[in-house]
């Protein structure tokens, strides 16, 4: 009764809503090879968890196959190569069968990805009927990608898969289960890392976990912008890690002046290096990987951090005083890229 007084009387408050734009990807990114490719190559989550396919690895971009070049080479959580091919405006028929080609060399399970801002329905039939007739394993998706936002928000990315492996029913039809496993995955992460906060918090509290982290890795600084130390768990590949990333090194100036001291590096730390200058890509890392370690068992933490920990500062000790002496004669260039 009172809540129709009010509205009669205009004494309501409505929540204030915004409307809700659509970008194209091209009025986003402007350019396909540019910028949308390396923006999805360092972004792959967003794609796998749009897709329900699970955490994408990165293995290289503009990889060669035959005469043409594969915009992204991917792993999935099982280790099979992920194909994945992006073109702005409407699909075509050059495309499509660079995406066969591709297909075509693999020997093992993969899945290829065809994202354009516009699917032509031929090609979505095309599509299709590669699902069909290939064999289980081999998976084909053609997906949509625009930006969506609300007022003078940040553009979001939004991919729309309008074609799919022919299973996909059940796996839509098993959303609930996809999500639980998803789900759990961000559970496990989030008590490793609020384990390794409190960990760090009485071994080493010049290192800090923000809480709740439900990512795969987590940066630590080191004392030059563009440069981090990065902790990382797979919890598919029963593997820890530790390692320089090099947010900003297009030329691979930066690894590769590091890596004129990568005998006395790696003696400081008393492990052979894992040097990854990442072609194709403007970051460059340096790793070191600790394996078969299960990460989803609390009974392991402790020996994890430890591990972890102890790698981390010897990768500052290490790195810290080399690379804010690193001479970048292109730095400038590379920040602007």
């Amino acid at each position: 009764m009172l809540e129709t007084r009010a509205y009669r009387e205009g004494q309501l408050n409505f929540p204030k809503l915004g409307k809700l734009e659509t970008l194209s990807a091209k009025n986003v990114w402007l350019y396909e090879a540019q910028s949308f490719t390396p923006w999805l190559a360092e972004n792959l989550d967003l794609l796998g968890e749009a897709l329900g396919i699970g955490e994408l690895e990165l293995k290289s971009t503009e990889v060669p196959a035959g005469e043409f070049r594969l915009d992204i080479l991917a792993e999935d959580e099982n280790g099979n190569p992920v194909l994945i091919e992006n073109q702005f405006g409407k699909t075509d028929h050059n495309h499509l069968g660079q995406l066969i080609t591709y297909m075509a060399s693999q020997r093992k399970d993969a899945t290829a990805i065809w994202i354009a801002e516009k699917i032509r329905e031929d090609h979505r039939a095309a599509i299709d009927w590669l699902n069909a007739v290939t064999s289980d394993g081999f998976d084909f998706f053609a997906v949509e990608v625009e930006a969506l936002k609300i007022g003078d928000s940040d553009p979001a990315p939004f991919f729309r898969a309008v074609a799919q492996p022919n299973n996909w029913s059940r796996a839509v039809d098993a959303k609930v289960a996809a999500d639980q496993h998803l789900a759990e995955g961000h559970i496990l992460r989030m008590a490793y890392w609020n384990s390794f906060s409190e960990f760090l918090k009485g071994k080493d509290p010049t290192f800090s976990v923000r809480k709740n982290n439900k990512d795969h890795w987590h940066e630590f600084k080191i004392g030059r912008s563009g440069f981090s130390i990065s902790a990382t768990i797979n919890t598919q590949k029963k593997r820890a890690g530790v390692e320089l990333y090099i947010h900003r090194d297009p030329f691979k100036i930066a690894i590769k002046g590091l890596e004129k001291d990568r005998t006395k590096i790696e003696q400081e730390i008393g492990a052979t290096l894992d040097w990854q200058e990442l072609p194709g890509k403007k970051a460059s890392r340096i790793a070191l990987f600790n394996y078969d370690v299960d990460v989803t068992d609390e009974n392991t933490y402790s020996d994890i951090h430890t591990w972890m920990l102890d790698k981390m500062q010897r990768f500052r000790v290490a790195f810290g005083h080399r690379i804010k002496s690193l001479d970048l004669d292109s730095e400038h260039a590379q920040e602007a890229l």
